[in-house]
Protein backbone atom coordinates (compact mmCIF):
# COMPACT_ATOMS: atom_id res chain seq x y z
CA UNK A 1 0.00 0.00 0.00
CA UNK A 2 1.35 3.43 -0.93
CA UNK A 3 2.12 5.46 2.18
CA UNK A 4 0.87 9.01 2.75
CA UNK A 5 4.23 10.63 1.95
CA UNK A 6 4.36 9.00 -1.48
CA UNK A 7 0.78 10.06 -2.18
CA UNK A 8 1.58 13.67 -1.26
CA UNK A 9 4.70 13.64 -3.40
CA UNK A 10 2.75 12.26 -6.36
CA UNK A 11 0.11 14.96 -6.00
CA UNK A 12 2.82 17.60 -5.93
CA UNK A 13 4.36 16.29 -9.16
CA UNK A 14 0.98 16.10 -10.89
CA UNK A 15 0.26 19.69 -9.88
CA UNK A 16 3.54 20.80 -11.40
CA UNK A 17 2.98 18.92 -14.66
CA UNK A 18 -0.38 20.61 -15.02
CA UNK A 19 1.16 24.08 -14.82
CA UNK A 20 1.79 25.36 -18.30
CA UNK A 21 -0.06 28.67 -18.64
CA UNK A 22 1.83 31.86 -19.48
CA UNK A 23 0.79 33.43 -16.16
CA UNK A 24 1.84 30.46 -14.09
CA UNK A 25 5.08 30.00 -12.20
CA UNK A 26 6.63 27.08 -10.39
CA UNK A 27 9.05 26.57 -7.51
CA UNK A 28 10.65 23.19 -6.98
CA UNK A 29 13.60 21.93 -4.98
CA UNK A 30 14.92 20.88 -1.60
CA UNK A 31 14.68 22.61 1.77
CA UNK A 32 17.02 20.69 4.06
CA UNK A 33 15.78 19.84 7.56
CA UNK A 34 12.20 20.74 6.67
CA UNK A 35 11.20 17.09 6.76
CA UNK A 36 7.49 16.67 6.05
CA UNK A 37 5.46 19.75 6.89
CA UNK A 38 3.32 22.50 5.40
CA UNK A 39 5.09 25.74 4.52
CA UNK A 40 2.75 28.61 3.69
CA UNK A 41 3.02 31.07 0.81
CA UNK A 42 1.46 34.53 0.64
CA UNK A 43 1.44 36.78 -2.42
CA UNK A 44 -0.56 39.17 -4.60
CA UNK A 45 -1.56 37.46 -7.84
CA UNK A 46 -3.22 40.43 -9.63
CA UNK A 47 -5.79 37.91 -10.93
CA UNK A 48 -9.19 39.42 -10.15
CA UNK A 49 -11.30 36.27 -10.48
CA UNK A 50 -8.87 34.34 -8.26
CA UNK A 51 -9.20 36.74 -5.35
CA UNK A 52 -5.95 38.68 -5.89
CA UNK A 53 -4.43 37.66 -2.56
CA UNK A 54 -3.20 34.08 -2.33
CA UNK A 55 -2.38 32.45 1.00
CA UNK A 56 -2.09 28.69 0.99
CA UNK A 57 -0.25 25.74 2.48
CA UNK A 58 2.46 24.06 0.41
CA UNK A 59 3.33 20.47 1.40
CA UNK A 60 6.99 19.68 1.88
CA UNK A 61 7.65 15.93 1.78
CA UNK A 62 11.03 14.57 2.84
CA UNK A 63 12.53 18.05 2.34
CA UNK A 64 11.11 18.27 -1.21
CA UNK A 65 9.02 21.32 -2.09
CA UNK A 66 6.93 21.65 -5.24
CA UNK A 67 4.60 24.60 -5.81
CA UNK A 68 2.89 26.14 -8.80
CA UNK A 69 1.02 29.42 -8.67
CA UNK A 70 -0.44 32.04 -10.93
CA UNK A 71 0.18 35.76 -11.29
CA UNK A 72 -0.47 38.07 -14.20
CA UNK A 73 2.33 40.44 -13.20
CA UNK A 74 5.63 40.37 -11.30
CA UNK A 75 5.07 40.02 -7.57
CA UNK A 76 6.68 39.28 -4.23
CA UNK A 77 5.93 35.91 -2.64
CA UNK A 78 6.46 35.46 1.09
CA UNK A 79 7.31 32.06 2.49
CA UNK A 80 5.88 31.56 5.98
CA UNK A 81 6.20 28.90 8.65
CA UNK A 82 3.21 26.68 9.54
CA UNK A 83 2.49 29.24 12.30
CA UNK A 84 2.56 32.09 9.76
CA UNK A 85 5.90 33.49 10.92
CA UNK A 86 7.56 35.26 7.99
CA UNK A 87 10.54 33.34 6.61
CA UNK A 88 11.69 35.18 3.50
CA UNK A 89 10.30 37.13 0.52
CA UNK A 90 11.21 36.17 -3.05
CA UNK A 91 10.68 37.90 -6.38
CA UNK A 92 8.47 36.14 -8.95
CA UNK A 93 7.59 36.79 -12.59
CA UNK A 94 4.88 35.05 -14.65
CA UNK A 95 6.34 32.03 -16.44
CA UNK A 96 9.19 31.54 -13.96
CA UNK A 97 10.39 28.01 -13.30
CA UNK A 98 12.50 28.40 -10.19
CA UNK A 99 14.76 25.87 -8.53
CA UNK A 100 14.92 26.36 -4.76
CA UNK A 101 17.56 25.15 -2.32
CA UNK A 102 18.53 25.93 1.24
CA UNK A 103 18.15 24.98 4.88
CA UNK A 104 14.86 25.44 6.71
CA UNK A 105 16.45 27.21 9.69
CA UNK A 106 18.19 29.74 7.42
CA UNK A 107 15.46 31.11 5.11
CA UNK A 108 17.31 34.31 4.24
CA UNK A 109 20.00 32.13 2.67
CA UNK A 110 17.57 30.22 0.44
CA UNK A 111 18.57 30.33 -3.23
CA UNK A 112 16.08 30.46 -6.07
CA UNK A 113 17.59 30.04 -9.52
CA UNK A 114 15.78 30.93 -12.73
CA UNK A 115 15.12 34.66 -12.43
CA UNK A 116 18.00 37.13 -12.63
CA UNK A 117 16.48 39.73 -10.31
CA UNK A 118 15.59 37.12 -7.68
CA UNK A 119 19.07 35.59 -7.92
CA UNK A 120 20.60 39.00 -7.20
CA UNK A 121 18.14 39.65 -4.37
CA UNK A 122 18.87 36.21 -2.94
CA UNK A 123 22.58 37.01 -2.84
CA UNK A 124 21.80 40.29 -1.07
CA UNK A 125 19.54 38.59 1.51
CA UNK A 126 22.17 35.97 2.29
CA UNK A 127 24.97 38.54 2.58
CA UNK A 128 22.91 40.68 4.95
CA UNK A 129 21.12 37.90 6.83
CA UNK A 130 22.85 38.74 10.11
CA UNK A 131 21.76 42.37 9.89
CA UNK A 132 18.20 41.52 8.85
CA UNK A 133 17.83 39.06 11.73
CA UNK A 134 19.38 41.42 14.30
CA UNK A 135 16.11 43.13 15.20
CA UNK A 136 18.07 46.40 15.29
CA UNK A 137 16.32 49.02 13.15
CA UNK A 138 19.46 51.06 12.55
CA UNK A 139 21.57 48.05 11.52
CA UNK A 140 18.86 46.86 9.11
CA UNK A 141 18.25 50.27 7.58
CA UNK A 142 21.95 51.10 7.24
CA UNK A 143 22.56 47.88 5.29
CA UNK A 144 19.71 48.71 2.92
CA UNK A 145 20.68 52.37 2.54
CA UNK A 146 24.25 51.48 1.63
CA UNK A 147 23.05 49.14 -1.13
CA UNK A 148 20.43 51.56 -2.45
CA UNK A 149 22.92 54.43 -2.79
CA UNK A 150 25.27 52.21 -4.77
CA UNK A 151 22.56 50.56 -6.92
CA UNK A 152 20.05 53.22 -7.92
CA UNK A 153 19.01 51.45 -11.13
CA UNK A 154 18.55 47.97 -9.67
CA UNK A 155 15.07 46.66 -8.71
CA UNK A 156 16.76 44.80 -5.83
CA UNK A 157 17.07 48.20 -4.15
CA UNK A 158 13.31 48.77 -4.32
CA UNK A 159 12.54 45.22 -3.20
CA UNK A 160 14.80 45.56 -0.17
CA UNK A 161 13.35 48.94 0.76
CA UNK A 162 9.76 47.75 0.44
CA UNK A 163 10.18 44.44 2.21
CA UNK A 164 12.83 45.02 4.86
CA UNK A 165 13.29 48.73 5.60
CA UNK A 166 11.94 49.70 9.03
CA UNK A 167 9.83 52.78 8.34
CA UNK A 168 8.12 53.35 11.70
CA UNK A 169 10.55 56.03 12.94
CA UNK A 170 12.35 56.58 9.65
CA UNK A 171 9.69 57.58 7.14
CA UNK A 172 11.66 60.63 6.01
CA UNK A 173 14.82 58.59 5.43
CA UNK A 174 12.81 55.99 3.52
CA UNK A 175 11.34 58.66 1.24
CA UNK A 176 14.78 60.12 0.54
CA UNK A 177 16.17 56.70 -0.38
CA UNK A 178 13.11 55.88 -2.49
CA UNK A 179 13.51 59.03 -4.54
CA UNK A 180 17.14 58.18 -5.25
CA UNK A 181 15.94 55.25 -7.34
CA UNK A 182 15.38 55.50 -11.05
CA UNK A 183 12.01 54.52 -12.51
CA UNK A 184 13.65 51.35 -13.82
CA UNK A 185 14.51 50.33 -10.25
CA UNK A 186 11.00 50.76 -8.85
CA UNK A 187 8.56 49.02 -11.20
CA UNK A 188 4.92 49.83 -10.57
CA UNK A 189 3.90 46.16 -10.44
CA UNK A 190 6.14 45.50 -7.44
CA UNK A 191 4.99 48.61 -5.59
CA UNK A 192 1.36 47.64 -6.18
CA UNK A 193 1.94 44.04 -5.10
CA UNK A 194 3.64 44.96 -1.82
CA UNK A 195 1.05 47.65 -1.05
CA UNK A 196 -1.78 45.20 -1.73
CA UNK A 197 -0.30 42.64 0.66
CA UNK A 198 0.24 45.24 3.39
CA UNK A 199 -3.33 46.50 3.00
CA UNK A 200 -4.61 42.94 3.19
CA UNK A 201 -2.68 42.26 6.40
CA UNK A 202 -3.97 45.50 7.90
CA UNK A 203 -7.56 44.65 6.92
CA UNK A 204 -7.23 41.20 8.47
CA UNK A 205 -5.85 42.75 11.66
CA UNK A 206 -8.86 45.09 11.74
CA UNK A 207 -11.14 42.05 11.94
CA UNK A 208 -9.37 40.66 14.99
CA UNK A 209 -11.19 41.01 18.30
CA UNK A 210 -9.02 42.62 20.96
CA UNK A 211 -8.75 39.97 23.65
CA UNK A 212 -7.24 40.62 27.12
CA UNK A 213 -3.65 41.84 26.83
CA UNK A 214 -1.11 40.98 29.53
CA UNK A 215 1.68 43.58 29.68
CA UNK A 216 4.19 44.93 32.20
CA UNK A 217 3.32 48.06 34.17
CA UNK A 218 5.57 50.85 35.39
CA UNK A 219 5.57 49.08 38.78
CA UNK A 220 7.16 45.98 37.18
CA UNK A 221 4.04 43.88 37.59
CA UNK A 222 2.13 41.96 34.95
CA UNK A 223 -1.32 43.44 34.41
CA UNK A 224 -4.16 42.49 32.09
CA UNK A 225 -5.94 45.07 29.94
CA UNK A 226 -9.53 43.86 29.52
CA UNK A 227 -11.34 46.07 27.02
CA UNK A 228 -14.71 44.47 27.82
CA UNK A 229 -14.69 46.20 31.22
CA UNK A 230 -15.04 49.66 29.68
CA UNK A 231 -17.52 51.15 27.16
CA UNK A 232 -14.56 52.39 25.09
CA UNK A 233 -10.81 51.81 25.14
CA UNK A 234 -8.03 53.80 23.50
CA UNK A 235 -4.79 51.87 23.00
CA UNK A 236 -1.90 54.25 22.31
CA UNK A 237 1.35 52.70 21.04
CA UNK A 238 4.50 54.82 21.14
CA UNK A 239 8.29 55.03 21.34
CA UNK A 240 10.62 57.50 22.98
CA UNK A 241 11.82 60.49 20.94
CA UNK A 242 8.85 60.60 18.59
CA UNK A 243 8.11 64.16 17.52
CA UNK A 244 4.37 63.63 17.90
CA UNK A 245 4.53 62.08 21.38
CA UNK A 246 4.05 65.24 23.45
CA UNK A 247 1.09 66.41 21.37
CA UNK A 248 -0.44 62.93 21.40
CA UNK A 249 -0.22 62.75 25.20
CA UNK A 250 -1.70 66.26 25.56
CA UNK A 251 -4.62 65.36 23.27
CA UNK A 252 -5.28 62.08 25.04
CA UNK A 253 -5.25 63.85 28.42
CA UNK A 254 -7.93 66.27 27.23
CA UNK A 255 -10.05 63.44 25.82
CA UNK A 256 -9.66 61.31 28.93
CA UNK A 257 -10.73 64.23 31.14
CA UNK A 258 -14.03 64.51 29.24
CA UNK A 259 -15.00 60.95 30.17
CA UNK A 260 -13.22 60.65 33.51
CA UNK A 261 -16.33 61.04 35.68
CA UNK A 262 -17.92 58.59 35.46
CA UNK A 263 -15.10 56.48 34.04
CA UNK A 264 -16.24 55.57 30.53
CA UNK A 265 -12.97 55.66 28.58
CA UNK A 266 -10.09 53.33 29.38
CA UNK A 267 -6.74 54.62 28.14
CA UNK A 268 -3.76 52.30 27.95
CA UNK A 269 -0.52 53.67 26.57
CA UNK A 270 1.87 50.96 25.49
CA UNK A 271 5.55 51.62 24.93
CA UNK A 272 7.25 49.65 22.15
CA UNK A 273 10.92 50.42 22.88
CA UNK A 274 13.29 47.46 23.12
CA UNK A 275 14.36 48.25 26.68
CA UNK A 276 12.78 49.78 29.77
CA UNK A 277 15.38 52.52 30.26
CA UNK A 278 14.04 54.66 27.41
CA UNK A 279 10.46 53.96 28.46
CA UNK A 280 10.99 54.95 32.10
CA UNK A 281 12.93 58.07 31.17
CA UNK A 282 10.10 59.31 28.95
CA UNK A 283 7.38 58.15 31.36
CA UNK A 284 8.88 60.24 34.17
CA UNK A 285 8.93 63.28 31.91
CA UNK A 286 5.32 62.75 30.81
CA UNK A 287 4.14 62.70 34.45
CA UNK A 288 0.87 60.91 33.70
CA UNK A 289 -1.25 59.82 36.66
CA UNK A 290 -4.68 59.38 35.07
CA UNK A 291 -4.11 56.03 33.37
CA UNK A 292 -1.87 52.97 33.44
CA UNK A 293 1.34 52.81 31.42
CA UNK A 294 2.58 49.57 29.91
CA UNK A 295 5.68 48.18 28.26
CA UNK A 296 5.49 45.57 25.49
CA UNK A 297 8.53 43.29 25.69
CA UNK A 298 9.78 42.79 22.14
CA UNK A 299 7.67 45.60 20.69
CA UNK A 300 5.60 44.45 17.71
CA UNK A 301 6.73 40.88 18.26
CA UNK A 302 5.22 40.76 21.75
CA UNK A 303 2.98 37.69 21.90
CA UNK A 304 0.05 39.71 23.27
CA UNK A 305 0.20 42.17 20.36
CA UNK A 306 1.13 40.14 17.29
CA UNK A 307 -2.44 39.66 16.08
CA UNK A 308 -3.00 43.42 16.18
CA UNK A 309 -0.30 44.06 13.53
CA UNK A 310 0.92 47.35 14.96
CA UNK A 311 3.53 48.05 12.31
CA UNK A 312 4.49 51.60 13.26
CA UNK A 313 4.33 54.18 16.02
CA UNK A 314 2.71 56.40 17.10
CA UNK A 315 -0.42 54.35 16.51
CA UNK A 316 -3.89 54.22 18.05
CA UNK A 317 -6.57 51.58 18.20
CA UNK A 318 -10.05 52.42 19.49
CA UNK A 319 -12.04 49.46 20.77
CA UNK A 320 -15.63 49.09 21.99
CA UNK A 321 -16.81 46.90 24.87
CA UNK A 322 -17.20 43.86 22.62
CA UNK A 323 -13.51 43.96 21.68
CA UNK A 324 -14.32 45.16 18.15
CA UNK A 325 -11.76 47.53 16.64
CA UNK A 326 -13.52 50.70 15.55
CA UNK A 327 -10.47 52.71 14.47
CA UNK A 328 -6.82 52.00 13.61
CA UNK A 329 -4.30 54.63 12.65
CA UNK A 330 -2.23 57.63 13.69
CA UNK A 331 -4.82 60.40 13.30
CA UNK A 332 -5.89 61.58 16.75
CA UNK A 333 -8.90 63.54 15.45
CA UNK A 334 -10.31 60.37 13.88
CA UNK A 335 -9.58 58.39 17.04
CA UNK A 336 -11.37 61.01 19.16
CA UNK A 337 -14.36 61.07 16.81
CA UNK A 338 -14.62 57.28 17.08
CA UNK A 339 -14.51 57.42 20.89
CA UNK A 340 -17.26 60.04 20.88
CA UNK A 341 -19.42 57.95 18.54
CA UNK A 342 -19.09 54.91 20.82
CA UNK A 343 -19.87 56.82 24.01
CA UNK A 344 -22.90 58.63 22.59
CA UNK A 345 -24.78 55.33 22.46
Amino acid sequence: MMNIQKILLLLMVVATLGSCGKNEFSIEGEIKNAGTMNIRVFYYSSVEDKGNIVETAVPVVNDKLVYSGISERPTVLWFMSPNRDLLTPVYIEPGDELAISGEYGKPLSWKLVGNEIEEQWGEWREKHAKALESGNDRVINDAIAKYVKANRDNPVSALSLLCFYVKRDNAKDFDELWHLLSEKARPEDIVNAVDAMKNYVSAQAYKQKVTPLSLYTYADSLETIDVTKSPATLLYFWRQREEQHDSCVANIKRLHKLYKEPARLLVADINMDVDTIKWRRQARRDSIKDWSRYWAIGGEMNVALQRLEVGRTPYMIVVDSTGTQRYRGDNFSKAQKTVEEILKK
